[in-house]
């Protein structure tokens, strides 16, 4: 039998769990752990049920120092409000005590190997090329893979050789390679012809930049890191 089916893959400490759900993708009581087969129709997962505290849910320490050690930020209380009367225990915070998320934030940034953007913390991470480690922390930029823009609506990663985004740009066919431009044609129109007529709405107001990716929307090709930078706190400000 593979042990490894029943590994705890969360910042949690808890029980594993089994079960098929359609939508797995939800927190409560417990929390998806792995989708371990997608049927379609169905998908078995395996989710955690936290062991609780008087703090609340039991976090493993192991992956606490992990995530202080190598993404750039830290685990800490994280308070707001009047007064700061409002606390938040086991809060992602870049070093100067800005709020990214919760812990699991933090955990997806180690998994990812994500380290926080100082510049722009809440929204912007620097992805890296290997797992983090001490070169990650010493910001070594032959290593560096992207910058990764993000909300809860989406995200996506800008590298050398991407558009620089810009949310009021609009896609010019002398802008792009033929066969760029030909492909988003041709998905465009796909989408036409499937769509309802709220879709076919949306999609006229849009434009072709509705099939055009975040990192391909913008007049100027990224030369330098900087503009990488750039382009995801652009996008992340777009999307919240």
């Amino acid at each position: 039998m593979n042990l490894n089916i029943f590994r705890n893959r969360t910042p949690y400490l808890g029980q594993v769990i089994f079960k098929f759900e359609k939508f797995p993708h939800y927190s409560g009581r417990t929390i998806l752990n792995h989708v371990h087969l997608d049927l379609g129709f169905t998908k078995l997962v395996s989710r955690l049920k936290p062991y609780r505290t008087l703090e609340g849910w039991a976090v493993n320490p192991d992956r606490v120092e992990a995530i202080n050690s190598y993404t750039g930020g830290m685990i800490g209380t994280h308070t707001f409000g009047p007064d700061d009367e409002n606390v938040l225990e086991n809060s992602f915070l870049s070093k100067d005590g800005q709020y990214i998320g919760d812990l699991q934030k933090g955990w997806w940034y180690f998994k990812n190997a994500m380290t926080v953007c100082e510049e722009y913390p809440h929204g912007v991470a620097e992805v890296w090329n290997t797992a983090p480690g001490k070169e990650t922390l010493q910001h070594g930029k032959f290593d560096l893979k992207g910058y990764y823009g993000y909300t809860h609506r989406g995200g996506s990663l800008f590298s050398i050789g991407d558009r620089l985004f810009d949310e009021s740009y609009e896609p010019r066919e002398e802008d792009y390679e033929e066969w760029e431009w030909a492909g988003w044609v041709e998905k465009f129109d796909a989408k036409m012809d499937k769509a309802d007529p709220l879709d076919r709405s949306w999609l006229e107001q849009s434009g072709i930049a509705s099939v055009i990716p975040f990192k391909m929307r913008g007049a100027k090709v990224i030369e330098t890191w900087d503009e990488a930078k750039q382009a995801a706190i652009n996008m992340s400000k777009y999307l919240s």
